[in-house]
Formats: structure tokens, sequence, C-alpha cells
């Protein structure tokens, strides 16, 4: 907090009703001088690591007494930035500084230091908080810019009523939640969750409808086809049955089952399919 916010944090103020002369989880700065001020005595001082031990406090007991996160530098920002400017200055003039430093780092990099610090010293609360609020902040965003993904690709599809896009597709078309995914471009979890907000019951897990298996299915056969460098499966199986393929060869090649290939050469070729002459073999 800068002191010209603050009004009547002067110099030496008089502690307020709590008997505190800052408030609680503030750091309390007068950056015409380049000060801060101390919770317990209401003087101004360029850093307070030194000076809280009058008060029987070490700097990281003033820290957590005062409600101020761990990792909190106890000066004023002059003082912070010159010992900075000190310790870069003393990292370049000696080898010895910095192969010393060059441990913490290693340690740094592979996460050895974040174990050490966490277990030996527990997050303060303040810190905890924010990281909370952060997250959360997180996934209010997230979740607002996946909604109007939804909303935009459902206009894009021709509904711009979300409720009436989703009815259309999930209910009088039956697409199950993963191929409503993909459709628009959003986790499966986003549609479950617009599925509820507008009052559309989601079908339970297992209860598959003819549209979605018929996806699963195409889906299948699409992977298989990508295998062999094909679009047209069927045409590809019939061609290679011609040729003398067996069965357990084409189910290798497309890593399915023998009987999984059989049902794909029993389906109806597609209308455009031109049949290969040649006999098939059974």
């Amino acid at each position: 907090m800068q002191r010209s916010l603050l009004g009547r944090w002067m110099m030496n103020s008089p502690p307020s009703h709590d008997g505190l002369h800052a408030p609680m989880g503030t750091l309390v700065r007068d950056t015409d001088n380049d000060l801060v001020l101390c919770h317990v005595c209401g003087r101004w001082y360029r850093a307070l690591g030194s000076h809280v031990r009058v008060h029987g406090l070490t700097a990281d007991a003033y820290r957590q007494a005062f409600g101020l996160f761990a990792s909190k530098a106890l000066s004023s920002r002059g003082h912070t930035e010159a010992r900075r400017a000190a310790q870069s200055g003393l990292y370049r003039r000696s080898a010895r500084t910095r192969t010393d430093l060059g441990q913490g780092h290693r340690m740094a990099r592979s996460g050895e230091l974040a174990d050490l610090a966490s277990r030996q010293r527990p997050i303060s609360p303040q810190r905890r908080a924010a990281q909370l609020r952060e997250l959360a902040a997180g996934r209010r965003t997230r979740t607002a810019t996946a909604e109007a993904r939804l909303r935009d690709n459902l206009r894009e599809l021709g509904f711009p009523d979300v409720r009436d896009g989703l009815v259309k597709l999930y209910i009088e078309q039956q697409n199950g939640i993963e191929e409503l995914a993909t459709l628009l471009r959003v986790s499966r979890a986003v549609v479950r969750r617009s599925l509820t907000d507008h009052g559309i019951e989601v079908r339970h897990t297992g209860v598959n409808s003819d549209a979605g298996k018929h996806s699963r299915v195409q889906a299948n056969i699409a992977a298989a086809a990508a295998l062999v460098g094909t679009t047209d499966l069927h045409r590809w199986l019939t061609e290679r049955r011609a040729e003398g393929w067996t069965l357990a060869r084409l189910a290798a090649a497309l890593k399915r089952s023998i009987p999984w290939v059989r049902a794909r050469l029993a389906e109806p070729a597609p209308p455009d399919h031109v049949k290969s002459a040649g006999a098939v073999r059974t």
C-alpha cells in the first residue's frame, strides 16, 4: 500500500483500534522517502528485517504475525533494488559465488529445491489463499471462453439459440456427448454442463444412441483406412481379397480382428463404389 493512499498512516503513525500501526496483510510504503512502516511501533525504516528483532521477532515470524506473504521483502523498493544490484555484481565478479549458486540452480531446475522448501516451510495461509483465488479466476475465465466458443459454433451451424441447437443435435438427431464435443470444438465436460444448464437431461453412461453407435463405427473405419493409406476401406478390402489376401492377413494389416474385417466386407458398398473385377475368395 502506498503512503499517498493511506491518509492517516503518517510518520510515527498512531495505532488503530486493534493496536497495529499498519493494516494486517499490508506492508505500508512511503514512496516519497523510500521507507516502510513497522506494524508494531509505527516507525519508518528502509528495511525491517533487523529492526523487528527489538520486538522479539524474526523476519519470518513478523511476516506470519501480520499476514504478509512468506516471500515478501521487508524493505523499501529502493533498498530491495540496491541489494539486488549488489548481489548481481557479486555474482559476476566472484567465480566461487557462481559455483555455489550453480548447485542451487541445478536443484531448482530438478524440483529438489521446491520439494525441500515445501517440507521445511509450510506455505503461508496468505499465499495459499492467493493461489486459490488465482486458480478460481482461471477456471472462471476458461469456462467463460469455452461457453462462448460453444455458442459461436452453434450459431455457425444455424442455431442462434443455444437450447434449440442442443435439443436438435442431442435429442432429435441423437448425437452423443463425444460427437457434440467434436462438432462444437469444446470438451465433453462443457457439453455436459451446457446440457444441464439448459434443462436437457443427459443420457446415462452406457445408453448409446443409434447415431452415436454409427459415429463410433465410422470413426473406427476411418482409423483403419488411414493405416493402409486409403479413404475407401470397402474398396481396399474388396481389391485385396480379389488379389488373394486371407482374412487373417487383412486383419493384421488393419490391426483389427478377423470378425471385424468380415463384417466390413459384408457391408454394402458405398453408392459410388465401382467394384473391382475378379473373384473374391471365401
